[in-house]
């Protein structure tokens, strides 16, 4: 039998876990915790970080039933994933400069730059004096990023230059190489875009629309497709994503962006990583457009042709729950009333009663998702607001509900 190597269990790995299964695919989870949610939907678990990818060779050395790698939701084992399919000689092989574009945000920043792709001033470095000044040439408000995180974590709002040494000290704490990229903030719709490339074309590509939480976090809450762009911005951003892909050497695989179109008219690409995006999107764009794209990841990495045919589109929706505060999970209500919606394609929770939870600030801290759709956006809108009304999550250490 087939066996994909997935690197990460983290929640937003579980559906990959499910749909491999569903295709007659064995999987392989590797993650050093081994209270990971995929652990439980993997067929093996191999105990071992993704950042060691020499290791996890040597513990599955001499199989011949591996026929691809994926690394899900997460840039975090993308340099893993690049390292061991060159050692098993795989199909779908990750370029050097793609994994580092993805893996490094002052990368990607200098990659748009070379493109002259609409762009935003940056600057990267270590947190000391010079970054400082060099920081205070930029326009404020800015972000401070830790260049090799993802998630949201360690994104640091910083209002004015007075404030760069407390935000550099509290994002570096987040990256594992202590390096930040400083970025002047642009205001405008945030955007996701989901992309699948095949012989250096855009074969498939979905933009949703992403409500994030406001400063200090920038957490995403919801996704919405297909996204009300204006005309010519779709033409323009396929355009950008090619020549991105042609510039990094990645001509086949999944692609995920953030992107703002700024409320100057113009589009401008944030971050990007190798990799299907998490937060339930590959589950959005199935319900919205038809495509599955976990199965079409799935076959791009063993080499094989994907299914890419899409519908026209539905009002879709992805709504994130989190908590405001951290605290002990002592109930969550209204689960079969959220169930029983007629929007309601899907439900998934990934916190159990009588657990610790985190105050949602970053997104693995999340508590589940829901995918939802209905025949309008005034209808989707209406269902969402019903099933975050309906849907609560009681903490033991508070009297009120947390929506």
């Amino acid at each position: 039998m087939k066996t994909l190597v997935v690197l990460g269990g983290a929640d937003g790995s579980v559906s990959v876990y499910q749909r491999a299964r569903g295709l007659g695919y064995r999987t392989i989870c590797v993650d050093i915790r081994p209270s990971a949610p995929g652990v439980l939907h993997a067929d093996e678990f191999v105990q071992l970080s993704v950042r060691a990818p020499e290791r996890i060779a040597s513990a599955l050395a001499g199989r011949d039933d591996i026929v691809g790698v994926l690394c899900p939701a997460s840039d975090v084992g993308l340099p893993a994933l690049a390292w061991l399919t060159r050692h098993w000689n795989l199909p779908a092989s990750l370029p050097d400069l793609a994994m580092r574009a993805s893996v490094d945000k002052s990368v990607f920043r200098e990659l748009c730059a070379e493109l002259d792709l609409p762009g935003y001033r940056a600057v990267s470095g270590t947190p000391d004096d010079d970054l400082v000044k060099r920081a205070r040439e930029l326009r404020f408000p800015a972000l401070v990023k830790p260049v090799d995180s993802s998630g949201s974590r360690g994104v640091v709002a910083c209002a004015g230059p007075g404030f760069l040494r407390s935000a550099f000290a509290e994002s570096v704490a987040f990256s594992p190489e202590g390096k930040l990229v400083v970025e002047e903030y642009v205001t405008g719709m945030h955007l996701t875009v989901e992309v699948l490339m095949r012989q250096g074309s855009v074969a498939f590509h979905a933009v949703t629309e992403r409500t994030i939480t406001p400063p200090p976090y920038f957490v995403t809450t919801s996704h919405l497709v297909p996204a009300e762009l204006p005309s010519g911005v779709d033409a323009e951003l396929v355009g950008m994503l090619e020549a991105v892909c042609e510039r990094i050497d990645y001509p086949d695989g999944p692609l995920t962006l953030d992107a703002v179109l700024g409320r100057d008219g113009r589009l401008y690409l944030v971050e990007m990583g190798a990799r299907m995006g998490g937060n339930g999107l590959a589950e959005l764009i199935e319900s919205c457009y038809g495509v599955d794209v976990m199965a079409a990841t799935m076959a791009t990495a063993m080499g094989d042709e994907p299914v890419l045919a899409s519908r026209e589109p539905v009002p879709t929706m992805v709504q994130v729950f989190g908590a405001d505060r951290a605290g002990r999970l002592a109930e969550v209500c209204g689960i079969e009333e959220v169930r029983s919606h007629p929007a309601v394609v899907d439900l998934r929770l990934f916190a159990d009663e009588g657990t610790f939870v985190r105050a949602y600030e970053q997104a693995g801290y999340k508590l589940g998702y829901a995918v939802l759709q209905a025949p309008t956006m005034d209808d989707l809108r209406a269902a969402a607001e019903a099933v975050r009304g309906a849907l609560k999550f009681r903490l033991d250490d508070v009297t009120q509900a947390v929506p």
